[in-house]
């Protein structure tokens, strides 16, 4: 499944861009991961780095509130699994 960035959930599958302008991540889940440590990264379009660790394989991890991520951003790591990131409707 390749990523799906419409809508207010987005579905990362892979590497790519996020081709948003700046959006408000509330959470998100990332799901099917393949081993512990396993990072998945954001750099956003200010530099900021956001990454997020696998605990164990195939174990749900929860994404907290990131707050504002200047866009456009690139997705640097995406080693397995699906992450869902839940974009705020509004301020």
């Amino acid at each position: 499944m390749a990523n799906d960035f419409t809508g207010r959930t987005l579905k990362i599958t892979g590497p790519g861009t996020i081709p948003l302008a700046n959006f408000k991540v509330k959470g998100g889940l990332w799901t099917g991961t393949t081993a512990t440590g396993q990072v998945f990264t954001i750099v956003d379009a200010a530099g900021r780095t956001y990454d997020i660790t696998s605990y164990l394989a195939d174990y749900p991890v929860v994404i907290p509130e990131w707050g504002w991520i200047s866009g456009p951003a690139v997705i640097t790591a995406m080693p397995a699994g699906e992450i869902a990131l839940y974009l705020s409707a509004g301020k």
